[in-house]
């Protein structure tokens, strides 16, 4: 019997993912649990495993094509048995190839275009606008005009993403004449498309700067007693039964045990208010393979240096492997940055919005330090870069802030006693 395969929804927030390649062709035979094909969310990529075996009668959708959770994307069954009953409305054998308007410069510029960049499609004119529900109302609470948007979803439907980008390009985009690049022509130019993740990456960032009133404050800790700490746990962490703790493990530690005299910055700005959590969510940055990443470890205050440590060890791996649950990625309160290991010293972080706080933390170098005979001598310290948005927390409470994140770090074995 003949048995659709849809493509599966990865957390409440995923409306439509993208089909990145073909594991099995039409006419391939299949077992149960044979990867029918891979595809990725704006957030991770996944393989998806055949539930029946037979074979794979029709693949409705090409490698590239952005398809609606839910909708038919193939179909395994017995030989001849008819798959087009089970063909969605809106299903293509090719990825949606891109519209061009039939203005002169748009086509001038589409002469240079060998390739689509993206799977892109276009609302004709004097056509009904397909758009999703979470669209619709997000259009509603920015007060976006839909019919100004092209959809990128299945068949030019307008998704979620779309209208977040159009308001964050009414915002942050003067008026200005339209042009036309110059692209060179040859070998002197690769374009490389941007996936589905880099596109939203890009998106939040652009929607965080336009969104909200940022500050960065930078200063340094000394961190003499976190690598004594952290040698101490290395030479004996077998023994103990502990993870390998690391300088960022440590610091995150410091961070989640501050925010308990400073809950204002455990907290989300949304709809003119500030919203404070009894509990730390740490958003934690990943760098994987396909980009940025954030996935959150929850109530980590209730969690000891150990387990604080493993479950942020086990988030990053599932992100770089990609397996990580789109649901993992959101709900952080606070986020934490890392780009010590690059040698960065300091640095602007991008809040992580609607989050009111965001800690970046740098490399550790030596620095001079006054004895108290006046002679100076070098001891190591570590970077921290404390962005906040200046409409929830001003810049003096976010110096308190930074300045008690200090003292905890240079006095780490207390903190983790406490």
């Amino acid at each position: 019997m003949a048995t659709p395969i849809a493509m599966p929804r990865q957390g409440q927030s995923v409306e439509t993912c993208v089909i990145l390649e073909w594991s099995k062709n039409a006419g391939d035979s299949v077992s149960e649990g044979d990867t029918l094909f891979t595809y990725e969310t704006d957030k991770a990529s996944f393989d998806f495993e055949s539930p029946v075996s037979g074979t794979l009668l029709a693949t409705f959708f090409d490698t590239g094509a952005d398809v609606a959770v839910l909708e038919n994307v193939a179909v395994v069954g017995d030989p001849g048995e008819d798959p087009e009953p089970f063909r969605p409305a809106n299903g293509v054998k090719t990825a949606v190839e891109p519209v061009v308007a039939a203005a002169a410069g748009h086509a001038a510029a589409a002469a240079h275009r060998s390739a689509p960049v993206a799977p892109v499609a276009a609302v004709i004119a004097g056509t009904k606008l397909r758009v999703s529900p979470l669209a619709r109302k997000r259009a509603s609470e920015k007060g976006v005009v839909l019919a100004s948007i092209i959809g990128s979803g299945p068949g030019g439907r307008i998704i979620e993403r779309d209208v977040l980008k159009a308001a964050v390009e009414t915002v942050a985009t003067p008026a200005a004449p339209a042009y036309v690049p110059v692209v060179p022509e040859g070998d002197d130019v690769q374009t490389v498309p941007l996936s589905t993740m880099r596109r939203t990456i890009g998106d939040r960032m652009m929607s965080s700067l336009a969104g909200s009133a940022q500050l960065t404050l930078n200063m340094s800790a000394n961190a003499t007693a976190m690598l004594g700490l952290r040698k101490r746990i290395k030479d004996a962490g077998e023994k103990l039964g502990l993870s390998n703790i690391t300088i960022n493990d440590l610091v995150s530690f410091a961070l989640v045990k501050t925010l308990r005299e400073f809950p204002e910055f455990n907290a989300l700005i949304a709809d003119g208010a500030l919203q404070r959590y009894r509990h730390v969510h740490l958003a934690v940055a990943v760098d994987t393979p396909r980009g940025l990443m954030v996935p959150v470890v929850r109530n980590a205050d209730a969690l000891s240096l150990n387990a604080l440590a493993q479950a942020i060890k086990k988030q990053a791996a599932s992100c770089q492997e990609g397996a990580i649950n789109p649901d993992d990625l959101s709900g952080g309160t606070i986020t934490i940055s890392n780009l010590g290991s690059f040698g960065v010293e300091s640095f602007t972080p991008v809040l992580n919005a609607p989050q009111v706080a965001l800690l970046g933390v740098g490399a550790i170098v030596p620095r001079p330090v006054l004895a108290d005979d006046g002679s100076y001598h070098a001891e190591p310290h570590i970077g921290l870069s404390l962005t906040v948005d200046h409409r929830a927390v001003d810049g003096a409470p976010a110096g308190r802030f930074l300045q008690a994140l200090g003292k905890a770090i240079e006095s780490i074995d207390l903190t983790v006693m406490s």
